[in-house]
């Protein structure tokens, strides 16, 4: 059969139609495979317009040039970075929009025209940006988005709290931030550096610039970084003067320890985080005798410690292997901050060692010449052995209270008397128990009243005495004597048969 001219001129007409039908029912259907986005322009798209289409929230397509979209464009998160700065509303993700629905988004400010449609039905969405303002809605819109780019950078940086300018080669301004603009002229024209241009391609300059403070204020600093950008200079100016500061407060308290240290007379030793020498002052060489040149050296704790075991600084270890495990246990324990030892060395002197932690693992050592407080207590134990010695060769019985009104010491004739343990070191009894002991091996009610009321207010003037008879024979004299400085001495002494009297309480002669 021959059909008619005019229904072959139909047939790619009509082969045309079903085909767009057949990609149309796919598209909805979800049976269209995923696509790399396309570089060409849609067809049958009108002006004003800009298509996108999305599945699984992966662009599959889209009407626009290349040029106008950015590299990474090729998902909802892409899309939504391009959209938002204009269409606050969009979703972040493509769940947010409602299913089955046609979504209509106005543009912000309101004076933009502009819309945006959205279509999500299952898997796929179609996004449709329409701007009446343009024949070309994606160029445009683009165009916009550059535009608050811009504007977002010049805001920051003619905010930034740092000053920044831009000068021609030879010196003037072009363009300065806020910062920049606020300082005096004759500050701005002295932190720009010599207008001799800098060679393409060379690394920036940096320059530190001081400027007399305002109002006789302290100078202020600066930190000057040029670099050149086309035919121009671009010029940092950060301000550094709260640093300059801090550095040269930190310089003169270092100056000053470092003075401290050098008239201590104790010995410092600091070693860092890896245990090296990192400070000394003299008196540690002094009482060493370590050269300053091997300190100078920063050696180890360890070779520290080995030097003045050879030079005999420290006591000699019986086992040098014991002796390093010991080592190693004095240092953790001054990272602890609880090591302290006494060193007894055979040149006749005392040393004590004290290690402490500081901070980010660093560890002080201390050493300090003991040998005249150590001799010094020799002595005054010596002397206190001599004068318990003394009182214990006395015949008669002694007991001193201190002013605090408890036993301070007794001889040797006193604890026989009341069968006490003859210890030169008592432990420390209340008056009150004392006199009640006296009072019950030597009865006299009036005697040791007035002694307890006397001792127990401190208003002892004048020594108290009298006789007391011992139940067992035999008669003592027994005395309370106050003594400087607040203390109280009571003594008992034998009497012979001639020299008894009647108990009584008198009071001894002045």
């Amino acid at each position: 059969m021959t059909l008619p001219t005019s229904a072959w001129l139909l047939l790619p007409l009509l082969s045309g139609l079903i085909a767009l039908g057949v990609l149309w029912i796919l598209g909805l259907t979800g049976a269209t495979r995923p696509r790399p986005p396309k570089t060409q322009d849609m067809t049958a798209t009108g002006s004003g317009f800009a298509h996108f289409l999305l599945r699984d929230g992966q662009l599959l397509d889209h009407d626009q040039a290349a040029d106008l979209l950015p590299p990474d464009l090729s998902d909802w998160a892409g899309l939504h970075d391009w959209l938002a700065f204009r269409f606050p509303g969009l979703p972040r993700t493509v769940d947010g929009v409602a299913e089955a629905a046609q979504v209509r988004l106005a543009a912000a400010p309101a004076d933009d025209p502009a819309t945006l449609t959205l279509h999500r039905q299952g898997a796929t969405c179609r996004v449709v940006l329409e701007d009446p303002a343009a024949p070309a809605a994606g160029e445009r819109h683009d165009r916009l988005r550059r535009a608050a780019q811009m504007r977002n950078l010049n805001t920051a940086l003619r905010h930034a709290p740092f000053g920044l300018c831009l000068s021609k080669a030879d010196g003037t301004i072009v363009w300065e931030n806020k910062v920049f603009g606020d300082l005096p002229a004759a500050a701005r024209a002295r932190l720009l550096p010599d207008p001799a241009p800098l060679a393409p391609g060379q690394a920036p300059v940096t320059d530190r610039v001081s400027l007399p403070g305002r109002d006789g204020t302290q100078d202020q600093w600066y930190d000057i970084s040029t670099m050149r950008l086309g035919g121009d200079l671009l010029h940092y100016a950060n301000d550094v003067s709260k640093v300059i500061r801090a550095e040269t407060v930190r310089r003169e308290f270092v100056q000053t320890l470092t003075k401290t240290f050098a008239n201590l007379t104790t010995g410092l030793a600091v070693f860092d985080c890896e245990k090296r020498l990192a400070l000394f002052n003299p008196a540690l060489m002094d009482l060493t005798g370590l050269r300053a040149e091997f300190l100078s050296a920063r050696p180890t704790l360890v070779d520290v410690f080995d030097t003045l075991r050879d030079r005999r600084v420290m006591p000699e270890p019986k086992d040098y292997a014991i002796w390093r495990k010991q080592l190693g246990d004095m240092v953790a324990s001054a990272s602890d901050g609880h090591f302290e030892d006494t060193w007894a060395l055979p040149s006749g002197l005392t040393y004590r060692v004290t290690g402490r932690p500081h901070p980010d693992g660093a560890i002080a050592f201390l050493f300090e010449d003991i040998s005249d407080e150590i001799s010094l207590t020799r002595r005054f134990r010596a002397q206190l052995d001599l004068r318990q010695s003394v009182l214990d060769h006395l015949s008669e019985g002694v007991a001193v209270l201190a002013p605090n009104n408890m036993l301070l010491t007794r001889n040797a004739r006193f604890a026989q008397l009341f069968d006490l343990a003859p210890d030169t070191s008592p432990v420390e009894v209340p008056a009150a128990d004392l006199l009640d002991t006296c009072e019950a091996r030597l009865p006299d009610g009036k005697f040791w009243s007035e002694a307890r009321k006397r001792i127990g207010c401190h208003d002892l003037r004048t020594p108290l005495e009298a006789v007391i008879d011992r139940p067992e024979g035999g008669a003592l004299r027994c005395r309370v004597v106050p003594l400087p400085g607040g203390a109280t001495m009571l003594t008992l002494a034998t009497l012979q048969p001639a020299q008894a009297a009647p108990p009584q309480i008198r009071k001894a002669a002045v």
